[in-house]
């Protein structure tokens, strides 16, 4: 057996576990694990966390931004299927859920930088949608506008007209990506926000919104999380409902998983935070340490490190 397929079987071994899911089970009906009952005095033992588990380290880079996860796995024959961390598109477009805001943030900073638009569309009274499916309708007609206004954009500047015998399939589009959010379900009160690349000036950008007046647009400036913020800002609302969406083609975030930290190492870096910032610069050429957050599960005391880096210049 070739070296890369051990490694694949032995990577399949292991699997997160979803703690979350598991609490929520838990208090909900009897879990049993191996036939034993799970409760939140055992659940370290049942699970075996302390002597079973290895540590994957899940590196993330998106555009300037990296990102390195570092967490136990467990052997995937000890845990349950509904208990085992999974992602799917569906979730990924709700932004309620963390693992979507996460994916959310990370193709923001993926795909755009300093000078693309943020903007805020509002509704008149008379234009509010009833219903989400209505208010994406209205942004996919906003964004075809813009595409045609890009489009012309392009014809112009290669000395063309624009005639029914161009192709529009070579023109470049409008990168993209929206919330729509729903601040209070039922009564009607919807808006957009978007972050847009700015191939068109700003003022065709808010003209062409035609369902309400009182809009926002400015240039994006970031800082040194590069648009981390910013995106986090729009994917959070505790008190209504997100869901989002974006252009075509947009790149997505680079991942990779490892075990290239220890165990051992993690432990020592989760008591001493000074080794965070030694040990993930040098493992990472080029990129220096922005933040982190080093954390232990209540469950079962295991660390959890986080950490944030960006490329130099």
């Amino acid at each position: 057996m070739s070296v890369k397929k051990s490694q694949r079987r032995k990577k399949n071994l292991y699997t997160e576990v979803d703690f979350e899911n598991l609490i929520d089970s838990m208090m909900e009906h009897q879990v049993t694990i191996d036939s034993e009952v799970v409760s939140l005095n055992n659940i370290d033992q049942i699970l075996d966390a302390r002597s079973n588990c290895i540590y994957e380290t899940k590196t993330i880079t998106s555009g300037p931004i990296r990102e390195l996860e570092m967490y136990p796995v467990f052997l995937k024959k000890d845990i349950p299927e509904e208990f085992r961390v999974k992602t799917t598109k569906k979730a990924q477009k709700n932004l309620n859920n963390k693992n979507a805001v996460k994916h959310f943030i990370r193709k923001v900073n993926a795909n755009f930088g300093k000078g693309d638009y943020y903007l805020t569309l509002n509704y008149r009274n008379d234009n509010r949608p009833k219903s989400y499916e209505e208010a994406k309708k209205h942004v996919r007609a906003y964004i075809n506008k813009l595409n045609y206004e890009y489009m012309k954009l392009q014809v112009h500047q290669e000395g063309k007209k624009l005639s029914h015998k161009i192709n529009k399939k070579k023109y470049k589009k409008i990168k993209y990506m929206y919330v729509i959010e729903i601040s209070k379900e039922g009564k009607g009160k919807y808006h957009v926000h978007m972050i847009m690349s700015s191939e068109l000036s700003m003022d065709q950008v808010e003209n062409s919104w035609k369902y309400g007046r009182r809009n926002n647009i400015r240039r994006i400036d970031p800082d040194e999380k590069h648009l981390t913020d910013l995106a986090n800002y729009l994917s959070k609302d505790p008190k209504g409902k997100k869901r989002w969406g974006c252009s075509q083609g947009l790149k997505e975030p680079i991942i990779t998983t490892s075990k290239k930290v220890s165990k051992k190492k993690i432990f020592k870096m989760e008591s001493d935070h000074n080794l965070i910032e030694k040990e993930m610069e040098k493992l990472n050429p080029g990129y220096k340490v922005v933040g982190f957050k080093a954390t232990r599960n209540k469950w079962t005391g295991m660390p959890y490190i986080h950490v944030m880096m960006r490329k130099i210049n």
